[in-house]
């Protein structure tokens, strides 16, 4: 079961079963069990193991649909999440980033905590301490702070982590596009 729901402190799995091949959820970009998992694939990967997986289920995709919804069809899906207009989406691509250990995708993670939604940036700071080891409350990050006072520790944080795990991921970073 996918981890869409957003639980009281945590986006917890779905008991809602629905097709993996659905038309509006794949055509709109919003979050697929697929890609909650492989969050380093593209779209036309998902569509094509769809197809392969689901030869009879699988419904005649709109070419238009996909091409708008997806501006970067060999990047990141879930990096097209994290940059997305739908919060919910950005908070269920920034949760399955961090539990896939993606550091390569931590620029955009990091952004999440500057979310217009208190929630969103919850969230990612719990992921984030959880995929890192770390407390981000110790670079004076606090979710419920404003813009304006999170400006500072979100520019620490990007200087001292982005450095941090850009040499250790190095070549996983340069073989993940979209970011």
């Amino acid at each position: 079961m996918p981890r869409l729901t957003e639980g009281l402190q945590d986006v917890v799995r779905t008991h809602m079963i629905f097709s993996p091949t659905n038309r509006r959820m794949i055509e709109a970009n919003q979050a697929n069990a697929c890609n909650l998992c492989h969050v380093e694939k593209p779209i036309d990967w998902t569509l094509t193991h769809l197809k392969n997986w689901y030869p009879d289920a699988v419904p005649n995709y709109s070419e238009t649909r996909i091409a708008a919804n997806y501006p970067h069809r060999d990047g990141s899906v879930a990096v097209g999440w994290v940059k997305g207009k739908n919060e919910f989406t950005r908070m269920v691509a920034a949760d399955a980033l961090a539990r896939a250990g993606a550091k390569w995708a931590l620029p955009v993670i990091i952004d999440q905590l500057d979310d217009p939604y208190v929630v969103n940036r919850q969230f990612t700071q719990k992921a984030l301490d959880e995929m890192l080891g770390i407390d981000i409350r110790d670079f004076g990050y606090r979710f419920y702070m404003s813009s304006d006072e999170r400006r500072e520790p979100l520019k620490q944080l990007r200087s001292e982590l982005l450095k941090k795990y850009s040499e250790s991921d190095k070549n996983a970073a340069d073989s993940k596009p979209g970011i």
